[in-house]
């Protein structure tokens, strides 16, 4: 089983530990002193309870907010992931050093596509949320969302936190953008510390675009014959189509 280490410094990743250990129940959580982001350190220093823990780790997820911090962290070589974001300057320097570094535009728009097996591993269980529906049709023949499960969820939980507003629903565009604002509330991860970017407004839309490709996967008529439906799909595409790596 691949060991997994999140490494915080105290605001982020907390939810992320209980997700995560769902599937891979071997993953640790550890905390480090929080550094001001605005201050420049000329040394970073852990103790051995950090080097050690970050030595038996197969993967690393990096809720740490201090560049020079997360910098010393990666030059470990360890396979990197890093939801906080410090601009792609910052992110291709770190990849010079450390190739087996990724930095997904958002924890819940990740592919397991990377072609490093640590990676992949990873994102094949958490990431870009992937839907099984059941749907049934009333007297009134409105579709009903009757059971919904998650084959992939994000690792803070806002997949798996927002399934009761869908679950027993109709399949309206009220609903539907009903679930992606619950999907924007629930989600924990941090903003990008350079364009101040909230990483839920971008949850919210993900999360609705795997949820109508699963409805139009199990029943592909139903965004042809409801009008309502396939204008409101096509909108959401339109407007929130995004790339699931930031290019390096």
């Amino acid at each position: 089983m691949m060991k997994i280490l999140i490494i915080s410094d105290g605001k982020y990743g907390d939810r992320a530990i209980k997700v995560v250990q769902k599937k891979f129940p071997s993953a640790e959580f550890l905390i480090i002193r929080e550094e001001n982001p605005t201050m420049f350190l000329d040394e970073v220093i852990f103790d051995d309870d950090v080097e050690n823990a970050i030595e038996r780790a197969d993967l690393l997820i990096l809720y740490v907010r201090h560049p020079d911090v997360v910098f010393e962290i990666c030059m470990r070589h360890k396979p990197t992931v890093l939801p906080v974001h410090f601009g792609e300057g910052f992110f291709n320097q770190v990849k010079t050093s450390n190739p087996r570094v990724v930095q997904p535009i958002s924890m819940c728009n990740a592919l397991p596509n990377t072609g490093i097996h640590e990676f992949d591993n990873f994102f094949t269980q958490f990431g870009t949320p992937v839907y099984n529906l059941t749907i049934e049709f009333s007297r009134y023949n409105h579709a009903i969302i009757k059971e919904i499960k998650l084959l992939v969820e994000s690792p803070c939980g806002s997949s798996n936190n927002t399934l009761e507003h869908i679950q027993g629903q109709p399949i309206t565009p009220e609903i539907l953008n009903n679930f992606a604002l619950c999907v924007r509330q629930e989600c924990r991860e941090p903003m990008s510390l350079v364009f101040k970017r909230e990483f839920s407004e971008s949850a919210g839309a993900n999360h609705l675009l795997k949820l109508l490709e699963a409805i139009e996967r199990e029943e592909p008529q139903l965004l042809v014959n409801d009008k309502k439906l396939k204008d409101y799909a096509s909108r959401m595409r339109n407007e929130f189509q995004t790339q699931n790596f930031r290019k390096v």
